[in-house]
């Protein structure tokens, strides 16, 4: 049996029995675990707190027959502010399922987990706009597990797509203006200029200024249906999460 500490992130929790809980954790280097906690949910119990959903802790773990169970757990801190709302607290559990759904306990991606942390501060904090959130996390999420969007060539004739531009979410690939009006665009969607600007942003900068952008109007809707039509496809099902969500806007 091995015994391991890791910080990381609950994405997902659920109870059984008295006083049990079963946690989908994902980890500071970016793989996803889950982890059995035994007890954490009696009158009292001081690790309750750090094993729930949004929080960001340190865990002790035992390791075995690939097997994780909790031995300690400290909060180190809590996006519970994402909660403000039912629309953003749904909208943050859409991201933690699609997060659990692109990661698995083979594969370290410390990126993801960066990305999924500055998310949540920015919805908690309440200084970005929550649909650019989304929008952003869902592109920047695919572009690091492993489906980055062409966006600068054109898949029919191989030369760039210029400043206008026919992208297809279903497909990953552009079009230029002269391949369009030939071959027809059937899917494609031309790109307003600030939803393209938008999303050379989301795709190039650092993560912690991924979502240090405004954007309003037409490209700002272009932009929320374009990134959550990419991550659907790329993901290939639909989440729940997203389903309530979506219920919740008339």
């Amino acid at each position: 049996m091995e015994h391991l500490t890791v910080k990381g992130l609950v994405l997902r929790e659920t109870d059984f029995g008295d006083s049990d809980r079963y946690i989908s954790v994902l980890t500071e280097s970016g793989a996803r675990i889950e982890v059995l906690c035994r007890g954490v949910r009696r009158r009292g119990g001081r690790q309750s707190n750090a094993v729930r959903l949004f929080c960001w802790s340190e865990l002790t773990l035992y390791h075995a027959r690939n097997k994780y169970t909790l031995n300690a757990a400290e909060l180190i801190t809590s996006f519970w502010g994402v909660t403000a709302s039912m629309e953003t607290y749904a909208m943050c559990c859409y991201l933690a399922e699609l997060t659990a759904h692109m990661t698995d306990t083979d594969e370290e991606q410390p990126a993801v987990t960066r990305l999924l942390l500055y998310a949540l501060r920015a919805v908690a904090e309440q200084k970005r706009d929550p649909v650019l959130v989304k929008a952003a996390f869902e592109l920047r999420l695919m572009a690091e597990t492993g489906f980055y969007p062409a966006l600068t060539g054109c898949a029919a004739c191989g030369g760039p797509t210029g400043e206008d531009v026919w992208f297809s979410p279903r497909d990953g690939v552009s079009r230029c203006t002269a391949c369009a009006g030939r071959l027809g665009a059937p899917g494609y969607v031309r790109l307003l200029p600030g939803t393209l600007a938008a999303l050379a942003h989301i795709l190039q900068c650092e993560i912690p200024r991924v979502f240090a952008f405004a954007l309003g109007g037409s490209s700002r809707d272009q932009l929320a249906r374009i990134c959550e039509e990419y991550a659907l496809c790329r993901a290939e099902r639909g989440f729940d999460s997203l389903n309530f969500y979506h219920s919740l806007f008339p």
